[in-house]
């Protein structure tokens, strides 16, 4: 293998040496999942439609950032496109009562308007489903998201003074 892929293995394990075991296995492991899925695997041959929830690979990420396995719902897609726009869901209802934390009716999650992203499809595993059909959110949950979605990601107005940057 080439002496430079070599170096950052050999940093990275340096890294994971100085973590607890369970925390190093577990990025190892994702490290080693994610060159599969980039390298390995094909975009989903089922269809990935606005609106469904869809068991997403989010691996391990940074801070508060959401990890794992997890259902999302597909905000936005395009057949021919790599790429969908997700919202995770949590595996359990906050009933935080946070604005911008969606507690969907016909299930026991909560939409994180927060945590929207962009993914690659080939993190999308498959459909979430309740007995055997794809599992979508409802009317009412799409027009409180939406709302949601809008206050949160709108740009703040400027202030009356110029601030110099």
């Amino acid at each position: 293998m080439n002496i430079e892929i070599d170096n950052h293995f050999d940093e990275t394990k340096a890294i994971l040496e100085n973590i607890p075991d369970d925390l190093a296995v577990e990025y190892a492991s994702w490290t080693k999942d994610k060159a599969k899925m980039k390298f390995k695997k094909s975009i989903p041959s089922f269809p990935i439609t606005n609106n469904f929830i869809y068991w997403c690979n989010l691996g391990i990420n940074v801070g508060s950032e959401q990890n794992k396995i997890r259902p999302a719902i597909i905000v936005r897609t395009q057949t021919n496109f790599p790429m969908c726009t997700i919202l995770p869901l949590t595996s359990v209802r906050l009933n935080d009562k946070r604005w911008y934390h969606i507690d969907l009716e016909q299930k026991n999650s909560t939409a994180m308007i927060e945590q929207i992203k962009n993914i690659s499809k080939l993190r999308v595993l498959n459909p979430q489903r309740t007995n055997g059909l794809i599992n979508r959110i409802t009317p009412n949950d799409l027009k409180n998201i939406n709302r949601a979605l809008g206050n949160y990601y709108k740009l703040q107005e400027f202030p009356d003074k110029q601030r110099s940057f």
